[in-house]
């Protein structure tokens, strides 16, 4: 009789058996001028454990268009990415862990008599999925 496991990593899948598998991560690091808002901010952390599907749904639903197309261009690059380079299935993608900090820049060559701060943002998504190892081709007997 299966029974549903929950997924050792990601809240929104279950497994069906307890079937050995290989999970992998892939990180992506972006640097940013435009996320400053705290309910983008607060968005980006609750994408933590989601599947890709419940994530792209979360970010779908913010108000700032510019932020949320920043977004998720960020989400579907990384998964294009995973898809193309480690043969993921888009049904066994999730994220995994977001990071956000923010760097003040002060450039004073450029501003000599100035005191302009930049702030940047980098944002750090980290890809997980699961796959199982291709099966071996059985040589023939002749």
């Amino acid at each position: 009789m299966t029974r549903l496991l929950q997924h050792p990593r990601c809240k929104d899948f279950f497994r069906v058996s307890p079937n050995p598998m290989i999970l992998k991560f892939v990180t992506l690091t972006t640097k940013n001028k435009n996320v400053s808002s705290q309910n983008t901010i607060k968005i980006l952390k609750s994408l933590r454990k989601r599947s890709f599907y419940k994530a792209i749904e979360i970010v779908s639903n913010m108000t700032n268009v510019v932020e949320k197309n920043y977004i998720l261009q960020l989400l579907y690059s990384a998964v294009t990415y995973t898809e193309n380079n480690h043969y993921a299935n888009l049904l066994k993608l999730w994220v995994d862990d977001v990071y956000i900090t923010k760097t003040e820049d002060t450039n004073r060559f450029i501003h000599q008599n100035k005191q302009i701060l930049t702030s940047k943002y980098t944002i750090i998504i980290k890809i997980g999925f699961e796959y199982k190892d291709a099966p071996l081709k059985r040589e023939s007997l002749w």
